[in-house]
């Protein structure tokens, strides 16, 4: 039986209701915004409904007529700072379809800014500044969360970062991964008592995002986590590392084990985007999805963009966390089962 509304946000979970969780939510969201426009941020308004989209193999777009709904506010923010602004974030829905579990929701509220003239460790610090700042206005004078059976000290005055290939080594005993080939993969799972399965072995995009699968949950267990140094191939728009032929200027946070943001430097050179989405392009053609079109007004600006980064945040997963709670539909007021 369908719980009727005069029920659904007065229910204990946990010993919470879900109306002091959307309360403790609002908190985290005027904390991060109040933050941001301290900053010097705008915050701007940018289309739900696009013309074009995220190419990205592993993301389907919800098509709308011959339009789409929004996955990212990326090349949207990119194109206005490739018209002069400097600091600029969005606060707003996204949508993919498909996506729906404990940590996933078709419908979702996304965070992203990006800073003109400043680099990806100038962004990670906003990170760790606004949430701290939003752990500190749900929880004044505490240092500590619990989320996930763990303790989180989010007050620690380092948090975590590790590279790729040092999380896997670390917590997988994964080695000899120099380029992330399948080979090497496939040989270091073995050696390390990882199974893999059958249907994965000749995708060198599946087995990482199975051992990436089998290594998040050891992310951020103590501290909040940020991982550098991304294999190349798991991008379509972030730079290739200057130091590392074989991976991305990229970062993502993980808190408790749950992915929370990822960021990553401009990519400036518009033959080189180009190049990127034909190859997701046709990495969904071989996976029989179909085509998506490509945003060609974001790529005739990256001529005129600076250099910069920015950062993508999930507002229900950081919520979800920072109040404790098992899934995103504890701090959504409505997911889809209730529409």
């Amino acid at each position: 039986m369908k719980t009727p509304d005069i029920q659904r946000w007065g229910t204990l979970q946990d010993s919470t209701s879900r109306m002091t969780r959307l309360l403790q939510r609002q908190q985290v969201v005027s904390a991060i915004r109040e933050d941001l426009c301290s900053e010097g941020f705008l915050e701007v308004e940018t289309p739900l409904l696009v013309k074009s989209t995220c190419p990205e193999a592993y993301i389907d777009t919800v098509e709308v007529g011959n339009h789409y709904l929004v996955t990212s506010t990326e090349y949207q923010i990119k194109r206005l700072m490739a018209g002069g602004f400097q600091k600029v974030f969005t606060l707003t829905k996204n949508f993919r379809a498909h996506d729906q579990g404990d940590y996933h929701s078709a419908e979702f509220t996304m965070l992203e800014w990006a800073r003109a003239g400043e680099a990806l460790k100038t962004i990670e610090e906003d990170t760790v500044r606004f949430i701290r700042k939003a752990f500190q206005k749900l929880y004044p004078g505490k240092e500590r969360i619990h989320f996930n059976g763990v303790e989180l000290d989010m007050m620690a005055q380092q948090w975590e970062h590790f590279t790729v290939r040092e999380a896997f080594q670390h917590h997988l005993g994964l080695r000899g991964l120099e380029d992330f080939s399948l080979q090497p993969l496939c040989r270091a799972a073995q050696a390390a008592g990882i199974a893999l399965p059958e249907t994965f072995k000749d995708d060198c995009c599946l087995v990482l995002s199975y051992l990436l699968d089998l290594l998040q949950p050891c992310l951020g267990k103590k501290v909040p986590t940020f991982l550098h140094e991304w294999p190349l191939y798991m991008t379509s728009s972030a730079p290739k590392n200057d130091k590392d032929p074989f991976t991305a200027e990229r970062t993502e946070l993980y808190i408790g084990g749950v992915e929370i943001s990822n960021g990553f430097p401009f990519l400036r050179d518009a033959d080189k985007q180009k190049e990127l989405f034909a190859n997701q392009l046709r990495k969904r053609a071989e996976m029989g999805k179909p085509a998506v079109a490509i945003d060609e007004r974001y790529i005739a600006s990256l001529p005129a963009l600076p250099q910069g980064a920015g950062m993508a945040l999930g507002i229900d997963r950081l919520a979800m966390v920072l109040t404790g709670s098992k899934r995103l539909t504890d701090v959504q007021a409505f997911d889809w089962e209730e529409l």
